[in-house]
């Protein structure tokens, strides 16, 4: 089979014959299989990725859970079979040699970044790009990395776009905006403004969950949770034993588990957004910044508030977007 030959395959279950004999022709001596805690007397799913990969090709397989791949509900992880999802062909990366066939839309593992772009310039439109540039085809993702030097390619990454969530089966109340969650940052839990707010999230019956862990979580339905601390000391609240509003999150659909977020984001910013993209909006570079070789945050501090955004580095869209009110920031982060 040829690059784009695999690349059909993504979507299809592992017990498919093609996957197999794919695997096969690439000397692949594993199978995929969830990861099952074995001292667990129910034995749940505790690992719904799997990766087979021969080194000596130059390429590896990703599989998911039917299941969790379709965000169907826990109990049903390990029942399915997998599916393929991702495609690693590598290029110039240590501790593997360079796929021996010829990777997809005709690159080449010597492309330096120029290169790979005038390649893909068919699908300029749908690139966003940060360390690494990613495009949009019609069936699935495509993730360009490249050596320290942006002269090779390290890997091409073909993986498929995670399928939406079922709609809920109940209506949800509606959501405050950005700009009045901003407002509410550092007011007491029972102000008038968050009950407002929140009291129609169903904010009043999550107190014992609040004093338990400091959180109001509701990734489900509304991508969101709220953060609760005890007051700072500068705080005009001090000695009083009432939380105040110290964060707050909101959630891209299926990241941590969650439903998105279904209102406007601080700062103008769109879970589409490219790490680049939030700085331009923002209007300056972050204050603090971090990446490693999945993800990344990105953080503002202002006179009322930080704005931190935490990204995929390699699809390089943004997975969560928080505010902290003045001074939290370094107590959560050093938590």
């Amino acid at each position: 089979m040829q690059a784009e030959e695999l690349v059909a395959l993504l979507g299809r279950r592992h017990t498919d014959a093609a996957v197999e004999a794919a695997l096969v022709q690439h000397a692949v001596r594993n199978r995929p299989e969830v990861r099952v805690d074995e001292d667990d007397a129910d034995g749940p799913v505790v690992e719904t990725q799997a990766w087979v990969k021969n080194s000596k090709q130059g390429i590896e397989f990703g599989f998911d859970d039917e299941a969790a791949w379709l965000g169907l509900d826990e109990t049903e992880f390990g029942e399915r079979p997998m599916v393929l999802t991702q495609l690693y062909f590598y290029g110039n990366r240590e501790g593997v040699r360079p796929y021996a066939g010829r990777m997809p839309f005709g690159l080449a593992p010597s492309d330096d970044r120029a290169a790979v772009r005038a390649r893909m310039v068919a699908l300029e439109a749908t690139r966003h790009s940060y360390l690494r540039d990613t495009w949009d085809a019609r069936d699935f993702r495509i993730t360009v990395g490249y050596d320290a030097a942006q002269a090779s390619i390290e890997f091409v990454l073909c993986m498929l776009r995670e399928p939406p969530l079922a709609p809920l089966p109940y209506a949800i109340a509606s959501v405050p905006g950005a700009q009045t969650i901003l407002s509410l940052l550092a007011q007491p839990l029972d102000s008038p403004g968050v009950i407002r707010a929140f009291g129609p999230l169903g904010l009043q019956g999550r107190h014992q969950e609040i004093q338990e862990t400091g959180e109001a979580d509701f990734r489900v339905p509304y991508g969101l949770t709220l953060g609760f601390s005890e007051p700072l000391e500068q705080q005009p609240h001090k000695g009083s034993s009432m939380r105040v509003l110290s964060h707050v999150t909101f959630y891209r659909e299926r990241e941590l588990d969650a439903r998105g977020w279904p209102g406007d984001l601080p700062r103008g910013a769109a879970f589409e957004d490219s790490p680049r993209t939030v700085v331009r909006k923002v209007g300056r570079e972050p204050d603090v910044q971090s990446d490693d070789w999945f993800s990344g945050y990105a953080l503002w501090h202002e006179p009322t508030h930080a704005f931190h955004v935490f990204y995929s580095t390699m699809e390089n869209r943004l997975m969560r977007v928080s505010l902290f009110a003045p001074g939290y920031w370094d107590k959560w982060h050093e938590a």
